[in-house]
């Protein structure tokens, strides 16, 4: 009896041996792998740079960017400087964080918007290094290739719930290729294609400064030209909204032609807008709300109003019904068709 106790206790003593065994070197094995590099990626993370060619399709409208993305850890400070140049009417936009706030530069109208904030680290962004990390973090299905991983995931953008699946291509050194995001129907809504990633970059001491990215941007202007619009109104024809035209009008503020569109229905809203000019002289405008990004541009949401800026037409969006998602559908669809 004695000598089957001990078999016992030897056997149970064994079985936990194996186990804890097999535990540690599942759990070595998972840190040898993606999460160990995960670790090291992210614990050593205090600059890069990075340049893409970056698509937003919507329907068959499709913005073509090239967006260069500079990353550098100040402290406890996170600082950024984004410029997307939308290839279609060769225009630049520049948001910049520094110690100072976050800054919206347009060199075409020599225009900076100042906000408050956390941006960009406030929501995913599809060119963010920080937002691809995060994902890994999260739920989502990994498998290895030959030259590195794809991750598969469900999006995580506030204000496209449209966006179904996101796919993500990374080297064995978690350096993005690709990344590309898929709405509802399975069509491509987004694509991200990596030429360049630099973990180790340099930066000028001045380099994250509004005055000197806007002297250098205005310096490299192509063209003076602020819009290819020459008649207004646009009419929102590439957006679902259950709502139909009741009114229309033009006024005169400041010497300036505002057209304002008013529908009713089920979705209201009410839009004005109007062609801007550029500045003389740098004009900086502190602005109170939240930045949003409408298919790789800058928008400003406040008090149930969208404020939103593209190929020189300025468009505020009033509405009491919709939600960011439709306001953001409204003002993609104003660069459609000008009805006559």
């Amino acid at each position: 009896m004695k000598k089957k106790w001990i078999k016992r206790i030897v056997l149970l003593v064994l079985i936990v041996v194996l186990v804890g065994f097999g535990i540690f070197k599942l759990v070595s094995c998972k840190k040898d792998g993606i999460d160990s590099k995960l670790d090291d990626v992210q614990k050593n993370l205090t600059a890069y740079h990075m340049e893409a060619n970056m698509e937003f399709h919507n329907g068959d409208d499709i913005r073509d960017y090239l967006v260069k993305v500079s990353y550098k850890k100040d402290g406890t400070s996170n600082y950024f400087r984004v410029s997307l140049l939308d290839k279609g009417i060769n225009q630049e936009q520049i948001i910049i964080r520094n110690g100072n706030g976050v800054f919206v530069l347009t060199p075409a109208l020599n225009q900076v918007y100042k906000f408050k904030g956390d941006w960009p680290l406030n929501g995913a962004k599809p060119y963010l290094y920080q937002s691809m990390l995060d994902v890994l973090h999260n739920k989502h299905e990994l498998a290895k290739t030959e030259d590195g991983y794809l991750i598969t995931s469900t999006p995580n953008y506030k204000n496209s719930p449209n966006w179904t699946r996101q796919e993500m291509k990374m080297t064995k050194q978690l350096k993005p290729v690709w990344v590309h995001i898929y709405d509802k129907n399975n069509d491509v809504a987004v694509k991200v294609t990596f030429i360049k990633v630099e973990f180790d970059p340099s930066f000028a001491d001045n380099y994250f400064e509004v005055s000197d990215n806007m002297t250098q941007a205005r310096v490299d202007l192509s063209s003076t030209t602020t819009s290819t619009i020459n008649d207004l109104p646009l009419y929102p024809t590439n957006a679902i909204i259950s709502a139909t035209l009741k009114e229309q009008s033009v006024i005169q503020v400041g010497g300036m032609t505002q057209h304002i569109l008013t529908y009713e229905g089920e979705e209201a809203f009410t839009v004005v807008q109007y062609i801007l000019t550029s500045n003389e002289e740098m004009v900086v405008s502190e602005v109170s709300g939240e930045l949003v990004e409408i298919a790789g541009q800058m928008g400003i949401l406040s008090n149930q109003q969208l404020i939103y800026e593209y190929n020189g037409v300025r468009y505020h969006i009033y509405s009491e019904k919709l939600s960011v998602a439709k306001l953001i559908e409204l003002a993609l669809g104003m660069e459609v068709v000008a009805a006559k």
